[in-house]
């Protein structure tokens, strides 16, 4: 299997206020779909139409944006990316479907941030697949995790739970009602998710405990130049990497996951992010296995990764 990159430039502009220690108020502020989805007036759009109950533990296949804008947030991301948008109808609050080539990637939530919040921002939350988010949510407690949001039903999109790792990093659980994605050795669509790192303070722990979590093999990332960087492989599939965080960030820096959407040119996206009102935290720069990435931050301050890659093959493997 080729090895997808992992982040070999980082930037301490990654970490806001959100990810230093004492931010689990934060974490429930921003990441609290369930007021939104619980009494959503119709179903929430399926992973997979139609349903096919095939799962892929392991495998990142929805993220979710918690913003204080929403309208600022659709238009940078559908200029950028060519996203579209379904707007839900909830009783509090307002929330989006994200689409892309007819298939639902994404959501975005409206929700104001905390009066104390002047260094705080937004984020991206993944969600990693799994066969049964209750079960789950009991094993990342005993495993040191933190249960953010006990497993909910979302109409249309299965059960969710979020969590903080023992680290720090935020993630959701799903339990998909249709079922996940199906890999593929193809190119990777423009503007869909393509990767995932999670850059911690101690990535051997981490990777412990998403292996237990997930069943991920876990094997040394040979691409990167540091001995202490993991990739996370299920079905055969590379999924994510594990990196340490940047150095000389303080010592109560929390670990944070990024997640990479797929463009069809680095550079232009980079400079249209700028345009956009969006910032340009690391520039773009060739990383490993013929790939162009880098990382930028939406107008609300919101951090993603974008790549460029041109190897069909591998991306298809590493999806």
């Amino acid at each position: 299997m080729k090895l997808f990159p992992a982040i070999h430039q980082a930037s301490s502009a990654f970490f806001g206020g959100s990810i230093r220690a004492g931010s689990v108020m934060l974490a429930l502020a921003l990441c609290a779909s369930t007021g939104l989805t619980a009494r959503a007036s119709e179903a929430f759009l399926p992973l997979v139409e139609p349903a096919t109950q095939n799962f892929t533990p392991g495998k990142i296949t929805y993220a979710q944006l918690t913003t204080p804008d929403l309208e600022q947030s659709k238009k940078f991301y559908g200029q950028l990316f060519g996203w579209t948008f379904k707007d839900m109808n909830v009783s509090h609050g307002r929330y989006a479907q994200v689409m892309v080539a007819g298939q639902n990637i994404a959501s975005v939530v409206e929700r104001p941030l905390p009066h104390s919040s002047a260094h705080l921002q937004p984020i991206w939350l993944p969600f990693i697949s799994t066969a049964d988010a209750t079960l789950l949510a009991g094993q990342a407690k005993t495993w040191g995790g933190k249960i953010l949001f006990k497993p909910h039903d979302i109409p249309g999109l299965g059960k969710e739970t979020i969590i903080q790792d023992p680290q720090g990093g935020l993630f959701a659980a799903l339990q998909s009602s249709s079922g996940d994605p199906v890999d593929t050795e193809g190119p990777v669509t423009s503007g869909a998710w393509i990767w995932n790192s999670l850059l911690t303070p101690s990535p051997g722990n981490s990777a412990g405990f998403y292996q237990k979590l997930f069943s991920y093999r876990i094997e040394k990332d040979a691409e990167t130049k540091s001995k202490d960087g993991y990739l996370l492989e299920s079905q055969s599939f590379a999924r994510a990497t594990i990196n340490p965080l940047p150095p000389h960030l303080p010592s109560d820096t929390q670990a944070r996951w990024i997640n990479f959407i797929q463009v069809d040119n680095v550079a232009q996206s980079a400079e249209q992010a700028r345009k956009l009102g969006g910032k340009v935290l690391v520039e773009p720069h060739m990383d490993h296995n013929n790939s162009m990435i880098a990382i930028i931050a939406d107008p609300a301050g919101a951090v993603l990764g974008i790549m460029e890659w041109r190897d069909a093959t591998t991306a298809g493997e590493a999806k």
